[in-house]
C-alpha cells in the first residue's frame, strides 16, 4: 500500500538524510553567491562594502581580548583583506609602530617569501577614521603589497576601540617578534622622543633602557640623508662601522647640499652600471669601497680647491714670479728667476720681521 503524502522531506526519515540536506543548501549558497556576485557587479557596489553593511563582517573570526599597558581592554577581530583593500585603507604610523617603511625593499623582505603560502601569524591594527593603522606586521603587509595581487589576502586583527597612543606603542612594541629594529629606526625613534619631550639623549637613554653611547650612534645613523641609505637594499646588515663611512661623507658636504646631490647621483649611476660585476664580495661591502672611493676624490678635490695663489707682482719677463700661496692658516711665498741680490734682500727683510716679532710676543 502507498504512502500518504505529507508534508514532511521525503528525505526525513532516511539513513543520510541531514548530509543530503546540508549539500543541497551547500549548492543553494554556492548559486546565491555567484547571483549576489554578479548583481553587485553590475550595481557597481563594492563587495567588501555590502557584506560589512549587511552582514558585520568587519567582525568576522574568534573576537580576542588583550589587556593594555593602561589596564584597559580591547577587542581584536581577525578580517581578510585583498590587495586593493590593503593599499587603499592601511597605513603604518612610524612613531607608534617604529619600523622605517622607506627600508622596507624587496631584499630586506626575502625571509617572508613563505607568505605565498600560508600567513601564520596576522598583523594587528586599530581603526583610524575608518582605515587600519598597522601597530604590527608592517613587514609583513610591505611584502604583501609588493606581490601586487599575486597573493589574495592579508589577515588582520583589527580593533574598533580607541586606543591611546601610549597603549599603541606598548602594545606595538609587545607583539614585535619579526626582526628587531635596525640602529636607523631606533635612531629615528629617539630623535622623534627628543622633539616630542624636549630632552636630553640622555634621557632617552633611560626611557629605552639604553646606553647613552648607544643612542649617539644610533641618532647618527638617523643623521644620514636617506637617499644615501636608499643605495643599500637591506638595510639591516649595516653596522656601526658602516654608519661612521657614510656620516664621513654627510660632515664633508656639510655647507655644500648640492654637492653632496651630485655625489649621490655618481653613486646611484656607478650601482646601476657596476651592480651585476661584484659576486665576489656582498652588496653592502661593495657599495660601501665605492662610496669610499668616491668620497677620497672628493677630498682630495676639494683640499685643492682650498689653495688660494696670489700675485705679488706682474714681471714682464717670461718665467720671473713672486707670488703668495694659501691655504687654511698656512701660507707661503713663491719665487722665480729672481737674481740673488733680491733673494738676500727678501731673506734679510723676512729675518728681520719675524725678530720683531718674537720680540713682542
Amino acid at each position: 500500500m502507498a504512502k500518504k503524502r505529507g508534508a514532511i522531506s521525503p528525505l526525513g526519515n532516511t539513513v543520510g538524510s541531514q548530509e543530503a540536506q546540508k549539500n543541497a543548501a551547500k549548492a543553494n549558497l554556492e548559486s546565491l553567491t555567484r547571483q549576489l556576485s554578479s548583481e553587485l557587479e553590475k550595481a557597481g557596489e563594492s563587495t567588501q562594502a555590502f557584506l560589512e553593511s549587511h552582514f558585520g563582517l568587519g567582525n568576522v573570526g574568534k573576537p580576542v581580548e588583550w589587556r593594555l599597558a593602561s589596564g584597559d581592554t580591547a577587542v581584536f577581530h581577525e578580517i581578510m583583506l585583498t590587495y586593493d583593500e590593503v593599499k587603499a585603507n592601511t597605513f603604518v604610523t612610524f612613531d607608534i609602530n617604529g619600523r622605517d617603511q622607506s627600508q622596507l625593499t624587496r631584499e630586506s623582505l626575502m625571509d617572508l617569501n613563505s607568505l605565498a603560502y600560508q600567513q601564520f601569524y596576522p598583523a594587528v591594527g586599530r581603526e583610524v577614521d575608518g582605515k587600519i593603522d598597522i601597530l604590527d606586521g608592517s613587514r609583513r603587509r610591505a611584502w604583501f603589497l609588493l606581490q601586487q595581487g599575486k597573493v589574495a589576502q592579508f589577515r588582520v586583527l583589527v580593533t574598533k576601540e580607541t586606543l591611546s597612543v601610549s597603549d599603541a606603542k606598548a602594545l606595538a612594541k609587545q607583539l614585535q617578534t619579526a626582526k628587531e629594529h635596525n640602529q636607523r629606526e631606533i635612531g629615528l625613534q629617539c630623535v622623534t622622543i627628543m622633539n616630542n619631550e624636549q630632552c636630553t639623549q640622555e634621557d632617552v637613554a633611560k626611557m629605552l633602557g639604553m646606553s647613552r653611547q648607544s643612542v649617539g650612534r644610533a641618532i647618527k645613523a638617523a643623521s644620514i640623508d636617506e637617499r644615501l641609505i636608499a643605495l643599500f637594499p637591506v638595510v639591516n646588515e649595516l653596522s656601526h662601522t658602516d654608519y661612521a663611512v657614510l656620516d664621513k661623507a654627510m660632515k664633508h658636504f656639510a655647507q655644500h647640499a648640492e654637492a653632496l646631490t651630485a655625489f649621490i647621483q655618481r653613486l646611484e649611476h656607478k650601482v646601476a652600471l657596476s651592480e651585476p660585476h661584484h659576486e665576489l664580495i656582498s652588496t653592502k661591502e661593495w657599495l660601501l669601497s665605492v662610496i669610499q672611493a668616491e668620497l677620497k676624490v672628493e677630498i682630495a678635490k676639494t683640499r685643492v680647491d682650498d689653495v688660494t695663489v696670489t700675485p705679488l707682482v706682474n714681471f714682464a719677463s717670461k718665467g720671473m714670479f713672486a707670488r703668495k700661496r694659501s691655504k687654511g692658516r698656512n701660507f707661503s711665498y713663491e719665487f722665480g728667476r729672481l737674481p740673488k741680490s733680491v733673494q738676500t734682500a727678501l731673506d734679510d727683510a723676512i729675518s728681520s720681521v719675524l725678530d720683531d716679532y718674537q720680540q713682542s710676543e
